[in-house]
């Protein structure tokens, strides 16, 4: 989602994404993450880890693990919301008003038509500072995993039909925010919202970096912030 910051970054860093490598095991534990990363580590560790929203919990786990000199959150991500964090859900309905042909298009039979719905969505739902470029990579990543997508949908229209609560992933028994205090590397927080202070509020040595945009492809702005912050974070480090 933030697909030119390693061009952004002027040669200083080699990076590694890790979904070029191995699938991104969203529903297991973080240890098989960490498995997984550590076979990726060049000298056994990473200079930097980073991640962008839900999968904060993975870049911790490195950190945690002793795989990472520095930890950079993107709009993170946390798997609970602590006492001292204020989340304001008003306007939560007229924000998710735009996304309701989506809903609607879960049961169109034409997979074309389905992913045409899908597609629309995305453009009509653009922020106004997103560049040209950027949109057309989400709209050619959200092509792809179109079919997937709705998939999913359907499985969680069927649960809550059904009556069906899925219990809470058992990362969610001890959220890393909890565990935060315990890294003795610096932090990097990028984004809006409460998170990043919360974040901010109890690493030993964290940076905050307000960002403008929130979710999907992040606009240009944000980009050369976070490269920015990815410099400074090296030379933190170093």
């Amino acid at each position: 989602m933030w697909y030119d910051i390693p061009d952004r970054l002027r040669g200083r860093a080699e990076v590694i994404h890790f979904d070029q490598h191995e699938q991104v095991p969203w529903m297991a534990d973080s240890a098989e993450f960490v498995d997984a990363a550590r076979r990726l580590a060049p000298d056994g560790g990473f200079d930097i880890v980073v991640a962008a929203g839900g999968a904060a919990r993975f870049a911790f786990a490195l950190a945690e693990a002793g795989l990472a000199k520095g930890l950079v959150f993107f709009q993170p991500m946390l798997d609970s919301v602590p006492d001292d964090v204020r989340v304001d859900l008003s306007g939560l309905d007229e924000a998710l008003t735009p996304f309701q042909p989506i809903v609607s298009a879960i049961h169109e039979p034409d997979p074309g038509r389905r992913r045409e719905i899908l597609l629309q969505t995305v453009r009509d739902t653009a922020g106004p500072d997103r560049d040209p470029a950027g949109l057309e990579l989400e709209l050619d990543m959200t092509s792809d995993h179109a079919e997937e997508f709705f998939t999913h949908l359907r499985v969680i229209e069927a649960e809550a039909e059904a009556g069906n609560v899925p219990p809470d992933p058992p990362w969610m028994e001890r959220p890393w925010i909890d565990r935060l205090a315990g890294l003795t590397v610096p932090v990097t927080a990028i984004g809006v919202g409460p998170f990043p202070g919360a974040i901010a509020r109890r690493a030993r040595d964290a940076e905050v970096v307000p960002a403008a945009g929130n979710g999907g492809m992040a606009p240009p702005a944000d980009r050369a912030l976070a490269a920015e912050a990815l410099l400074r974070m090296l030379d933190r480090i170093g």
